[in-house]
């Protein structure tokens, strides 16, 4: 499995685990815009943490090709 899906997945895993940890007592404690903005830059880092990993791997696979030609 290639890394730039592995990670985010894992990390997407592990956001939704801390969501229903503690978000829902954020939300019953009325803490709404906390959760709302803790969620929101959690979606923004794994879908950078993607998209970097992906750039990393497709610069890293070009590398590779030039140097065997």
């Amino acid at each position: 499995m290639k890394k730039y899906i592995l990670v985010p997945a894992l990390l997407a895993a592990y956001a939704i685990f801390m969501t229903l940890y503690f978000g829902l007592d954020l939300l019953r404690s009325g803490h709404t815009f906390r959760f709302f903005a803790t969620l929101s830059a959690e979606i923004i880092l794994i879908i950078l943490t993607f998209f970097a990993l992906r750039r990393k791997a497709r610069l890293r696979k070009e590398r590779e090709k030039e140097k065997h030609s």
